[in-house]
């Protein structure tokens, strides 16, 4: 009876959620509203910040209307106006990251992802720790532009129809002895080797009965070789768009968070724009990705490949190679579409790194190309919606206009679609991230304003005497546990707004824990539920939950130790982690 009970709770567990906890964290708001008035409003934050929290975890709801919960409770509640709550919906990262995904969905438009992708594999090569390699490099080039779950779902069809090709030979042969009904076999374990016993039914000889073991012995082992390769393939794309999303500020959600919170909470400091979070995170992408495939190449092909591999034998390479060449020759010649495409994105890429050199110094004027412009005006957001908006305009292919008409052409002179238009964005837009990037400034602003965060700042300080490099370590970990079970932008929503509220604390530069904590999060490898792409490779099957858990633990330790070393070395010229900066002092709880 408590088995059934428990049982159908378990099947209700998003519904026993959404009444308990709310009930359940009533008290926090109902105490303080009646007994100590003047720490309601704190005490109402916290509650709004405890429900989004489970609410996230758990997945409730969909995590876009979990997002919409400040706009509800913090004007009930008495926490903030409806008013100052909804503009922040609508931040500068967001518009960002509006036009940043304008431009990644006219890259996969125009089949730009899938050219760039198969280009890099031919270069690299069809070896399997080259091959390896390749998915690896495309991938993660890919994320750094254009969403992980984008990526994962393009590279994944790819490396499951280069792997039939490399076995292609091995499937023939499995089912030339499956369908060969004079022989039955039946597997037999003799002193823990795997023999095959072959019943002889029409006739055959004896020299021809010993050699069917023989046979299907090798096959056997090809068999189980295949399914550590593709496994190994598999989790190589979703490793590769997990770590190459964290070197780009517009990579992933989480980047995106940090660089807009460290604005809002911290108004005065210099803030992070695409070059400083390019130069301090892309380096350590390349290190953990280059050891992410030294493990999982190690792991699945083994420190040399087998003699009589199938998959190493010049026929397959060849057969692989050609298939992916074949494909390759299908998209034709780079189009006029294509050539647009790459032009706008390599402007904007040359646009955002140039438009402030912060290691030039012009006094209160911007050393990059914004030095003509009013200072602080021109955000990365700008040169985003710059190209976004050109994307629309700019033609698809030469206009049929004078000149440019072609000589054969007998349609009528008239303008030609732009390389973008608004209904192909729309469907490909996730909208539901703006909503849980805006929610996440909506959950700082609120811990801001009621007071939350000067009363959290005041509890953190009693942790001043732990050395910072710990505290960050810790941190990080702990982000990237709360990670592998509920999203990514989730956690760090939940946790950068009172991560700069700790380094205020402690008195620690709010750039040695934030921007750690926003990396940290897309370090998400054990489980398939952590990140859309270990979803969606982990769908395709042949992965096990307990592989990703072998696998992903050590890259979760790897990773997490790589930024560790970053963040003391490169994080020391470009965010000063040493010093407490003055914009980061707090009148509530002073550091000197």
């Amino acid at each position: 009876m408590g088995y059934n009970v428990l049982k159908e709770l378990w099947a209700f567990r998003r519904s026993v959620i959404f009444w308990f906890i709310p009930i359940a964290a009533s008290p926090l708001p109902m105490y303080f509203g009646v007994a100590e008035k003047d720490f309601y409003k704190e005490a109402a934050c916290a509650y709004v910040v405890i429900i989004m929290a489970f609410y996230w975890m758990f997945e409730v709801v969909p995590i876009a209307v979990t997002a919409l919960i400040p706009l509800i409770l913090y004007p009930v509640m008495g926490v903030q106006p409806s008013g100052d709550v909804s503009k922040n919906y609508l931040k500068d990262t967001i518009a960002l990251f509006l036009g940043g995904m304008m431009v990644a969905v006219a890259i996969e438009h125009v089949n730009l992802h899938k050219r760039i992708a198969l280009k890099v594999l031919l270069i690299v090569g069809t070896q399997p720790r080259r091959l390896m390699l390749g998915f690896m490099l495309a991938t993660a080039f890919l994320s750094m532009w254009i969403s992980n779950t984008a990526t994962t779902a393009m590279m994944t069809p790819i490396a499951a129809a280069v792997m039939s090709e490399l076995f292609k030979d091995e499937d023939k042969l499995t089912e030339e002895v499956e369908s060969n009904e004079a022989v039955e076999l039946d597997a037999i374990d003799v002193e823990g080797k795997a023999l095959v016993n072959v019943i002889a039914r029409n006739g055959l000889t004896e020299e021809q009965e010993s050699k069917q073991p023989e046979v299907h012995f090798v096959n056997e082992k090809v068999s189980s070789r295949r399914q550590s390769m593709q496994k190994g393939i598999m989790l190589c794309i979703a490793y590769a768009a997990n770590i190459g999303g964290t070197a780009t500020l517009t990579g992933t959600g989480p980047n995106r968070i940090v660089a807009e919170l460290m604005g809002n909470i911290f108004p005065d400091s210099p803030g992070i724009d695409f070059a400083t979070w390019f130069f301090f995170a892309a380096p350590g992408m390349v290190i953990t990705l280059f050891i992410a495939w030294l493990w999982l190449s190690t792991l699945f092909v083994g420190y040399r490949c087998a003699e009589g591999c199938a998959c190493c034998g010049e026929k397959k390479k060849s057969g692989a190679e050609d298939f992916i060449r074949k494909v390759y020759n299908e998209l034709g010649p780079i189009s006029f579409a294509e050539g647009a495409v790459i032009f706008h994105f390599v402007l904007l890429v040359f646009l955002w790194f140039f438009r402030d050199l912060k290691f030039v110094d012009l006094g209160e004027r911007q050393a990059g190309w914004t030095y003509f412009f009013t200072p602080g005006y021109v955000t990365d957001a700008t040169p985003a919606m710059i190209v976004a908006f050109a994307l629309f305009m700019f033609p698809s292919r030469l206009p049929r206009f004078l000149c440019c008409r072609s000589k054969d052409d007998e349609e009528k002179p008239g303008p030609v679609p732009g390389l973008l238009d608004w209904r192909t964005f729309h469907t490909k837009m996730p909208w539901h991230i703006v909503l849980l990037v805006g929610s996440g400034y909506a959950l700082a602003d609120g811990v801001e304003k009621s007071g939350l965060s000067a009363w959290l700042g005041q509890q953190f300080s009693k942790l001043a005497g732990i050395e910072a490099w710990i505290i960050c370590l810790i941190v990080c970990i702990g982000v990237a546990v709360i990670t592998e079970v509920a999203q990514n932008s989730t956690s760090t929503s939940i946790f950068i707004p009172i991560l700069a509220q700790m380094a205020r604390g402690i008195c620690v530069n709010p750039y040695y824990l934030m921007v750690p904590a926003g990396i940290s999060a897309s370090f998400a490898f054990m489980l398939p539920v952590a990140t859309p792409p270990n979803a969606i490779v982990f769908s395709y099957g042949g992965i096990k939950v307990s592989d990703m858990v072998k696998t992903g633990f050590l890259m979760n330790i790897t990773s997490l130790l790589v930024l560790m070393v970053m963040i003391n070395t490169l994080g020391v010229p470009i965010y000063d982690i040493n010093t407490f900066p003055p914009w980061a002092n707090d009148t509530s709880t002073p550091c000197f």
